[in-house]
């Protein structure tokens, strides 16, 4: 009995057909048997074979065409309108810009005091030029005291402090020329001008030891005795300075000894009394058209002993007084007795019988 291996082989050598039994083998050609039902095979054909299959339609794929449009729009439209987008923001932003930069100038504008752009705006120009004033002042004030080390005499940096009106010679001083300037304005015989100690034409001066502008209320108080009396401006406070430290008489508290005035006088083309200071003797030498020289003690009319010229007397009585060193006693008149309180000697001086009478002169 022959048994048959895994390859229908008989034992024994003997063989038989593959497809021996009720299979039938598989044609080149015949029905098929699938999911979609019985159908006819065929061999493969080209294009044009009939019958039922499933023909590959040839389709053009345009690659290019794709890569140039972006959500459906055309590239090229698509750049132009982002860039007309961009051109419009700018030109908006632009025109923005300018409304808002000449709303800011013109409210600025508006905004700023012409006179002064310290000072705010709606400030009357008299009161704007008067902030002005001060506010300069202290500018120059703290530059002053940025450079204190600079001034050798600490009595100009007081002078700066106490007497506002000084605070420009104080500023300029240590880059000043230490010389005199001649005093180049006209005067008029009968008014006598007002002069401060710290001018810059004689302030920067040595005398006493000092600059003039801290130590010179004798020479200048009889300097614009002088130029009232006699209508001459020849002797500055300067030249007179320079006199009385010739005479060795730049002495005393004031710095200038009554002394010098009974031998300046005549010099001078004046003449000089000198009274007991009281009230009643004040008045009456005011009267008579004269000028009163007096060393007002320290304490009295200011802090310290100096030189003041008494001028006039009003119609009300008060006294009419050019102190060289303080703006702040001369702006005001005085009562007669406080005048006469503040010093022992009243120095009367009047134009002597041979002076020149020249009137207005600039020689």
């Amino acid at each position: 009995m022959a048994y048959n291996d895994n390859n229908d082989r008989l034992r024994g050598g003997s063989t038989r057909s593959h497809y021996q039994g009720t299979r039938r083998p598989i044609t080149p050609q015949g029905t098929y048997h699938g999911p979609r039902g019985t159908r006819q095979r065929g061999g493969l054909k080209g294009p044009s074979r009939k019958g039922p299959g499933y023909p590959v339609r040839a389709r053009s794929i345009n690659f290019q065409n794709g890569r140039n449009r972006i959500f459906g729009i055309d590239r090229q439209l698509f750049i132009l309108g982002a860039l007309a987008i961009v051109l419009l923001v700018l030109l908006i932003v632009g025109i923005s810009s300018c409304v808002r930069g000449c709303t800011s100038s013109d409210q600025q504008s508006a905004d700023v005091n012409p006179v002064d752009a310290r000072v705010a705006v709606g400030v009357s120009e008299e009161l704007t030029n008067r902030f002005a004033k001060q506010l300069n002042q202290d500018e120059k004030l703290a530059a002053i005291a940025a450079s204190a080390d600079r001034y050798s005499d600490q009595s100009l940096l007081e002078l700066a402090l106490d007497v506002p009106e000084a605070i420009d010679f104080v500023a300029a001083y240590p880059d000043a020329e230490k010389t005199a300037q001649p005093y180049d304005e006209a005067v008029t015989q009968g008014s006598a001008p007002q002069l401060w100690c710290w001018d810059a034409r004689w302030g920067a001066v040595d005398y006493a030891g000092h600059p003039l502008a801290v130590s010179g209320s004798g020479p200048t108080s009889l300097a614009m005795a002088y130029m009232g009396l006699t209508g001459k401006n020849d002797r500055s406070p300067a030249d007179i300075a320079q006199a009385v430290t010739e005479a060795e008489l730049a002495t005393g508290d004031s710095m200038m000894s009554a002394d010098y005035l009974t031998g300046a006088a005549e010099e001078l083309g004046l003449s000089l009394e000198s009274y007991v200071s009281n009230g009643e003797n004040l008045s009456q030498m005011l009267d008579s058209g004269t000028y009163l020289l007096i060393e007002a003690k320290a304490g009295t009319l200011t802090d310290t002993a100096h030189w003041v010229l008494l001028v006039t007397e009003n119609e009300d009585g008060s006294v009419v007084v050019y102190d060289p060193t303080s703006p702040e006693v001369s702006e005001h008149p005085w009562a007669p007795a406080t005048l006469a309180s503040s010093c022992d000697t009243l120095h009367a001086l009047t134009a002597s019988d041979t002076a020149d009478d020249a009137g207005d002169t600039t020689e």
